[in-house]
């Protein structure tokens, strides 16, 4: 299952993209190149478990194809644009938003500086998780019209080759693996405090507000937390791979891989005072709320230039 907000590959690699226009606020959209392995992966992943010699095997390629392309990347888009239009609603600026395989990524700058930035910027990290919640509803609503006579108001989880041999029994299939995609996507992305995913802004801007931690502090915590997260993600995704009880196994460890190395660089920069250069820690915000006047801390310059906002 793909997680929707992890941190953008490098700058120079924006050149790989797709354009999709800019019809929503006028903020441009791009397609990263490499958003494509993500099919590769899931294609991969049902050989490894489906027998092609199954009658309804076709049936379950295209599912595979439909959820993680076009439905997958919508939710993703939405994801992000709950993030851009806040970010533009609270007076910062948006520069587009990309699509890769960990999900996406909204290149936003802070928003307006004042007594209540910090805020504001949570209110930003809280956003692109919440968009899953209407879409959430809209595909249990898809799911309960064209459900089977003798299946519940709530779907399984499970996916029955038998049901998908039907056109009905297909979008009761689909509609029910996008509800559960966009619950998972809702939990992992505001649940788990593992930056840079969106609960590790908000666990960081927390640290921040409720706890009163200094910048340096605030960032050691959130990349031990993270480090410690994502260990244990690799951890399940080596034994569900090799155990065949979790399709999405290969997609998570590659995650818990990411957010390790995003989490390890974020320490290093709190060991180094590097904090100023960081897409997060270094904004004025962050700094003026944490920094204060305490020459116990060394107070590293703040970023004012536009910023990733994974």
């Amino acid at each position: 299952m793909a997680a929707a907000t992890p941190s953008p590959p490098p700058s120079s690699s924006y050149g790989y993209a797709i354009s999709l226009g800019s019809c929503v606020a006028g903020i441009p959209v791009k397609l990263h190149y490499s958003y494509f392995l993500l099919l590769l992966l899931e294609f991969a992943s049902s050989l490894m478990n489906y027998r092609t010699g199954n009658e309804s095997y076709p049936m379950y390629i295209l599912l595979i194809v439909v959820l993680y392309g076009p439905i997958l990347l919508l939710t993703i888009l939405v994801h992000e644009f709950g993030h851009a239009l806040t970010t533009k609603r609270l007076g910062g600026t948006v520069d587009g938003i990309v699509l890769w395989p960990l999900g996406g990524f909204a290149l936003c700058g802070p928003v307006a500086d004042d007594d209540n930035a910090l805020v504001g910027d949570l209110k930003v990290a809280l956003m692109g998780p919440t968009t899953h919640l209407p879409m959430s509803l809209f595909w249990w609503a898809t799911y309960a019209v064209t459900r089977g006579e003798d299946r519940g108001l709530w779907p399984t989880n499970m996916i029955y080759l038998n049901v998908l041999s039907t056109p009905a029994g297909f979008f009761e299939i689909l509609s029910a693996q996008a509800l559960y995609m966009n619950i998972i996507l809702f939990c992992f992305n505001l649940l788990i405090p593992a930056y840079p995913l969106d609960g590790g802004r908000v666990y960081a801007a927390l640290l921040l507000l409720v706890f009163k931690l200094k910048s340096i502090a605030a960032a050691r915590v959130t990349a031990i937390t993270a480090m410690f997260i994502s260990t244990g993600m690799i951890v399940c995704a080596i034994i569900t791979w090799f155990v065949g009880t979790y399709a999405g196994g290969l997609y998570l460890g590659l995650v818990g891989v990411f957010v390790f190395y995003e989490s390890h660089e974020l320490w290093a920069a709190a060991k180094r005072d590097g904090l100023g250069n960081h897409s997060i820690f270094g904004r004025k915000c962050y700094q003026d709320r944490v920094a204060g006047n305490n020459d116990s801390e060394t107070h590293v310059p703040a970023q004012n230039d536009d910023a990733v906002m994974t």
